[in-house]
């Protein structure tokens, strides 16, 4: 019977009777979505692709998805935005000038050139970097598993606008500073992809957009103080960093990786990274061949060994790669009716 229709869990992220959401073919979401792309300036092949991507996080309910569009500024192309170019490079190495492209656009040019560096050249490695965009890349797990789609180990790290206070009290210096590892297994592939702040930015939009509370103890009022309204943290607060000390020396390595590294703004050296609208991605690719035999299945062995080592152990991907299986068997998502 699960295999003809959607689970009963399926049903609880497909209802249409949840106030606040109305249940959309993800065809439609996924058109509608670039049309709005292209209404604000994009050229079809970066609304379509941006849309594609957006489309994808909303499937498995990653909060990287269609809410981006809650705010269409912010996906806004730059005056004058052009496309990706090639601007250093050797066998093992690139760096992307985005030339104001969108950030998802700048990910998958760097992420397929590190890809196709290990896997047409004779390198165990390569890193790939790209700078000069000022709209979101999205959800990175999606550029990391189409690297270990290709077999490879993949690394991304990005860096962003000044949101995230490294403390109580102290003004906002990172951005959300997401990092993600895909790796290929017997079976497919494993991903975790993950903010260094206590919450990503588009997690707070979705609760400002479903007027809901932030949870406790992911952001701070003007003062330092822990708030749950998203609307305090967008304006004079800030995000926390998850973890304490352990997140903010975590969203310090992105930075200096995806930022200093990326060739994008630097912390310090410009009077804000948003102003300066060059935010940095950084890709690292690893052919696991060269380094050891079957490789896929270790990864499979060591994922299935943690899961089954206590009750109710869930990888982290699990839960997004259920729900994505089963709205894409139901052919409909929901989406909260102030985004749609």
């Amino acid at each position: 019977l699960r295999s003809v229709r959607p689970s009963q869990s399926a049903f609880r992220h497909l209802s249409t009777a949840e106030p606040g959401f109305v249940s959309v073919k993800i065809e439609e979401a996924q058109s509608t979505t670039a049309r709005a792309l292209r209404q604000i300036g994009w050229d079809d092949d970066d609304a379509n692709l941006q849309a594609e991507i957006m489309t994808a996080a909303e499937l498995c309910g990653n909060n990287q998805g269609l809410v981006k569009m809650y705010q269409p500024q912010m996906m806004a192309p730059a005056k004058g935005a052009g496309k990706p170019v090639v601007e250093r490079e050797t066998p093992t190495s690139a760096v992307i000038n985005a030339n104001q492209a969108p950030g998802m656009l700048a990910a998958v040019t760097a992420a397929d050139l590190a890809a196709s560096k290990v896997l047409e050249g004779e390198t165990a490695v390569s890193v790939v970097s790209s700078y000069n965009t000022s709209t979101s890349s999205g959800q990175l797990a999606f550029y990391v598993n189409r690297m270990a789609q290709k077999g490879l180990v993949s690394v991304a790290l990005c860096n962003s606008p000044e949101m995230v206070a490294a403390a109580a009290g102290g003004k906002p210096v990172f951005g959300t500073n997401p990092l993600a590892v895909a790796v290929p297994t017997a079976t497919g592939t494993f991903s975790f992809d993950m903010a260094t702040s206590a919450i990503a930015l588009f997690g707070v939009l979705t609760a400002k957009s479903k007027g809901e509370p932030l949870p406790p103890n992911v952001a701070y009022d003007e003062h330092g103080n822990w708030t749950t309204d998203a609307a305090t943290a967008l304006g004079d607060g800030a995000i926390a960093t998850f973890g304490g000390h352990k997140g903010a020396g975590l969203s310090l390595c992105v930075e200096l990786l995806a930022g200093a590294l990326s060739g994008g703004a630097v912390l310090g050296q410009v009077e804000s990274k948003k102003e300066a609208r060059s935010w940095g991605h950084t890709f690292l690719a690893i052919q696991p061949d060269c380094l050891v035999d079957d490789f896929p299945a270790k990864a499979s062995s060591i994922i299935e060994t943690v899961k089954s080592s206590g009750e109710g152990i869930r990888i982290p991907g699990e839960r997004s790669a259920q729900i994505a299986a089963e709205r894409k068997a139901a052919g409909v998502m929901p989406i909260p009716e102030k985004i749609w």
